[in-house]
């Protein structure tokens, strides 16, 4: 029978109007004996909700289908910002998925990261960090491999990938270091993340198919009992780093994607177009990939200014492809 225990802690938030305000980030430590530690986690980003509701769901359900070793849920890392439905924390504007920089803490978000980094990370071996798209992106449901650095290739990774049961799997090579899956290469965390829905809404299928991804990933790595079961699917595999996958807005424009999530596109094909309703004057102008491939991301606000991440275009690889990624760039 698993044990549970909250391990909640909070950090000083102070705002103009509250000195010495405070915010408690919550977290379930469950205990069902000798085993790997765990953690999963969403909310990094307070305004990516399937994972939160995801691990919420899981907080009452897992106590009674762990069998053995220890789970941390924490289903809103950056409390402040998930009870504002923002991606960055209120009181001080922090990006907590850029704010593992040690001491000193400056405000409340690196407050966070500094707890996480000493509290949470030491204590495990394993962690699957589930984000989206938040207010101004949709993603393709896919589990994520971020190489931090000159990581090396970790063979157990695509038999994750394959328990978050997702057919779509995005690559990203990571090197700040502040980031989470920086603190984890730091820790020797194994890591998985995730980028589900977006656009600021959710549905209860995305809830579900984050959930069973999260108890795919607990299967595979021991802690959970599950009878014969056929091998799982390999996702494709869409490597994100390349600066062609992601287009970007060169000029203001209201953005009308003509594609949509999960296209494949040919090359010259249209993605959409940038139009300016208020300067009728101006000829639509119509946005192109830089590569061919499967639409993996979509803006989901309209209204675009130059710099804004549009799309994210990428070829599907085998997902056997994954240890190229990691080989040195000739």
């Amino acid at each position: 029978m698993a044990t549970t225990q909250r391990e909640d802690f909070s950090c000083a938030a102070a705002t103009n109007d509250s000195a010495y305000r405070r915010i408690a980030t919550p977290v379930l430590r469950i205990d069902a004996g000798p085993g790997p530690a765990v953690a999963l986690m969403a909310g990094v980003h307070g305004d990516e909700w399937e994972g939160q509701a995801a691990i919420l769901e899981l907080w009452h359900r897992l106590p009674d289908l762990l069998r053995r070793g220890t789970v941390y849920l924490l289903p809103a890392a950056n409390a402040e910002a998930s009870l504002a439905g923002a991606r960055l924390s209120p009181s001080d504007g922090g990006n907590l998925n850029r704010a593992f920089l040690g001491a000193p803490a400056r405000g409340y978000t690196e407050s966070v990261a500094a707890a996480l980094e000493a509290r949470l990370l030491p204590r495990i071996q394993t962690l699957i960090d589930v984000h989206s798209g938040g207010a101004s992106l949709r993603y393709l449901p896919a589990s994520v491999i971020t190489r931090q650095g000159d990581d090396p290739y970790d063979a157990r990774l695509p038999a994750l990938a394959r328990a978050f049961g997702l057919p779509h799997c995005i690559f990203f090579r990571g090197g700040e270091p502040g980031s989470m899956p920086a603190a984890a290469s730091r820790h020797g965390v194994l890591r998985l993340s995730a980028e589900i829905g977006g656009g600021r809404e959710s549905s209860q299928a995305l809830v579900a198919r984050c959930r069973d991804g999260l108890l795919g990933c607990l299967a595979e790595l021991g802690l959970l009992d599950r009878g014969p079961r056929a091998p799982a699917a390999s996702p494709a595999l869409y490597d994100l780093n390349a600066d062609a996958a992601t287009l970007r807005a060169a000029e203001a424009g209201v953005f009308i994607p003509e594609a949509c999530l999960g296209q494949t596109l040919e090359a010259g094909q249209a993605l959409g177009t940038l139009i300016e309703p208020a300067r009728p004057e101006l000829p639509a102008r119509a946005v192109l990939p830089s590569q061919p491939g499967t639409v993996v991301c979509l803006r989901a606000i309209a209204r675009s200014h130059p710099g804004d991440c549009l799309a994210q275009v990428a070829r599907a690889l085998s997902l056997d492809s994954l240890p190229d990624l990691y080989r040195p760039c000739s």
